[in-house]
């Protein structure tokens, strides 16, 4: 029990000494109600978590901040689709537009979305939440990186290609009066006059007889001078830049050189029947991306002998 203790007080109003009792707390006792206040609180939380099926106020906290960064991560994450979405879309126009108006080739798939070689780079992450926008973000830096270079490649090749319209192959290699040419073979599959089976012929022949001029059809650099017993025979293969080469086979003659700068309607040589042919004639090419097209469609063969005449004499008009 506690045990009580008398002590003498001066009352300053009455002047008379009062007698007060003081209570002592022993020391067991303030140990037993520390240890029921102990029990009880474990009680409480025992109750809470197991009965009402609450989180003890650490694992609430934690559960919040949890929370709140799940929050910032899908927020993140649905930045980066928005990121994404925007940088395909500037992809696909740089390959199907730009890059294809100046004769480049498509950046292919897997170099734009190749990720990042080497060690580990995400061993610290593995297991956690923003492991997935880590990978992301170093592929979609990549990707702006790889984007970045070709709109450089395209506007160095803008700023320079001005005279574009110069270097397509846009006329016929021969004069167009009709009199002097005949149409043998177009462009497509067909069976070979030589080698007698169904071949593809990636180019068109002018059937004529050996000494017509044969004249550049765009500006370019003569990339090709070339002499064979079989196959082309006597050749000249210019390339124009921005993705476009043409190829003139068969010659008798060849009047330019090898790395020569050439200008629409600058003569290459003379028609011959060099190389696998059955008669004389010219075989000409179109290359674009180095793919065969066909020449009928960069060319306009109903011009007059005249106009064709008076276009070569001025090729840089």
């Amino acid at each position: 029990m506690a045990k009580s203790k008398k002590k003498y007080v001066m009352n300053p109003e009455t002047l008379m000494v009062d007698v007060q009792e003081e209570t002592r707390i022993q020391g067991w006792q303030v140990l037993v109600v520390g240890v029921a206040g102990l029990f009880l609180f474990l009680l409480f939380m025992w109750a809470r978590v197991s009965v009402m099926k609450q989180d003890l106020p650490k694992t609430s906290i934690l559960r919040h901040q949890n929370a709140e960064w799940n929050t910032r991560i899908d927020q993140m994450s649905q930045q980066l689709d928005r990121y994404e979405e925007l940088l395909s879309m500037m992809e696909e126009r740089d390959d199907r537009v730009y890059r294809s108006v100046y004769g480049l080739d498509e950046i292919p798939e897997a170099i734009r979305r190749s990720g990042f070689g080497g060690e580990n780079r995400y061993r610290e992450l593995e297991g956690t939440a923003v492991l997935d926008i880590a990978r992301r973000l170093d592929q979609l830096e990549k990707r702006v990186y790889i984007q970045s270079k070709s709109f450089d490649d395209v506007s160095t090749l803008q700023r320079t290609a001005g005279d574009l319209a110069s270097h397509i192959p846009a006329i016929s290699p021969v004069n167009t009066d009709p009199s002097t040419y005949r149409m043998s073979s177009p462009f497509g599959y067909r069976v070979h006059p030589v080698l007698g089976y169904r071949k593809r012929h990636t180019g068109m022949d002018f059937a004529c007889p050996p000494g017509n001029p044969i004249y550049a059809t765009g500006d370019g650099v003569v990339v090709k001078v070339a002499r064979e017993r079989g196959g082309y025979g006597t050749h000249v293969e210019v390339d124009h830049g921005f993705g476009y080469k043409t190829r003139y086979a068969h010659m008798s003659r060849i009047d330019v050189t090898l790395g020569q700068r050439v200008t629409r309607g600058d003569c290459l040589g003379l028609t011959g029947r060099t190389g696998l042919v059955s008669g004389p004639h010219l075989h000409y090419e179109v290359m674009y991306r180095k793919e065969y097209v066909n020449p009928a469609l960069y060319m306009d063969l109903t011009i007059s002998a005249e106009d064709y005449a008076e276009m070569v004499k001025k090729p840089n008009s």
